[in-house]
């Protein structure tokens, strides 16, 4: 009767498990997927920054510019639920003006009642390129005088009505 019972139980527990890329962590692109600063060297000005938006618990887009241009800042680990945030603060640890990848700076959000401190390891400039790799989009571009000319003009002649 166990052998029955237990016959008929396999073909249960292995549908259970998963296999191939697909997994329970996602697929194996987005397991596989580590962000790496490319420089860390990158500033950017206080007064510019006007939105952010977390990747993870370790890195944070800072947009300046509206959301022209965007900066990738590494967070030092320990820095849990900042991917949940809807706001945060930006602290010029050196007061210098800007928020760079060495000089104190950090990143400041409340959490739970306590002011929660994230020292920032370091700050890339993010090019199109890698604003697209990371999939955080690219701002769109306004059309330039020279295309704008080139559009053909319509002519009315005289007496003409449209």
């Amino acid at each position: 009767m166990k052998r029955v019972m237990a016959a008929a139980l396999l073909p249960l527990l292995a549908s259970c498990v998963s296999h191939g890329p697909q997994s329970q962590l996602g697929t194996q692109a987005k397991a596989d997927q580590q962000i790496r600063l490319k420089r860390t060297s990158d500033c950017v000005f206080v007064s510019t920054i006007s939105d952010f938006s977390a990747l993870d618990n370790r890195h944070v887009v800072l947009y300046s510019m509206g959301r022209r241009k965007a900066y990738l800042a590494e967070l030092t680990g320990g820095c849990f639920d900042v991917k949940y945030q809807t706001q945060i603060g930006t602290v010029d640890g050196d007061q210098n003006g800007q928020i760079c990848g060495f000089g104190r700076d950090s990143i400041a959000y409340r959490q739970l009642g306590s002011v929660e401190n994230c020292p920032i390891m370091g700050i890339e400039d993010l090019s199109n390129e890698r604003r697209e790799a990371l999939g955080i989009g690219v701002p769109q571009t306004k059309p330039k005088e020279k295309e704008k000319e080139k559009a053909p003009a319509e002519e009315k002649k005289p007496g003409e009505t449209p």
